[in-house]
């Protein structure tokens, strides 16, 4: 059986083996290519190691786009599947002029994984297949969450927040790592932006 090549392009390396060991225990699929870095990806899929791309969007001090614009500038034909957290309208606009292939949440299962993987294998990669809004995966705040990040959205800090809801700052770091779960999103300022596109009318 002619396996799917992916490289998996996240700067999170225990994220990157993760996925790697969940994806490779598929029949078809083979993810042994994976990087943080957009200038080795871009080496990788200019050799003709990969036969479709995973790429986050926020790679620390590099962009993802920065990859998918070079690496269609340097006519790579491939499919790309974000896989991110979160994406603002502006941010989905540019990627549908790059042609990928869907967006797609890091919280989505191993199964529902490869199944997109197959589905965007098997098209070529053309101007808004297979997007997935985010907007219609978002999950629902609990009321002591919704609570929490609108204040944090206007900027109180753990002590202040615990103060305002009468519980300890203990507390309100917990329910700050449900919400970074719950979005899929690793700090403050990915959590408010997060908020203020997906949670408006909850918070």
């Amino acid at each position: 059986m002619k396996k799917t090549r992916v490289l998996l392009l996240d700067d999170h390396t225990i994220f990157r083996q993760g996925v790697a060991r969940l994806l490779n225990a598929e029949p078809d699929l083979e993810l042994n290519l994976h990087t943080g870095a957009v200038g080795e990806a871009l080496m990788m899929v200019a050799g003709g190691y990969a036969d479709i791309v995973l790429l986050d969007l926020d790679l620390g001090q590099e962009r993802g786009i920065d990859f998918l614009a070079q690496a269609r500038h340097n006519g790579f034909p491939g499919p790309v599947l974000v896989l991110t957290a979160g994406v603002s309208p502006q941010e989905e606009e540019v990627l549908r002029r790059y042609g990928i292939a869907g967006i797609l949440r890091k919280d989505m299962s191993v199964d529902a994984l490869a199944e997109r993987i197959r589905e965007a294998a098997g098209v070529p990669a053309v101007e808004g297949i297979g997007i997935v809004p985010i907007r219609e995966t978002v999950k629902q705040l609990t009321g002591r969450e919704a609570l929490v990040l609108r204040l944090v959205v206007e900027g109180l800090q753990n002590k202040e927040i615990g103060g305002e809801l009468g519980c300890t700052e203990a507390a309100v770091k917990g329910t700050l790592q449900q919400l970074f779960h719950k979005t899929g999103t690793r700090m403050r300022s990915q959590l408010v932006r997060f908020a203020l596109e997906h949670y408006r009318n909850q918070i």
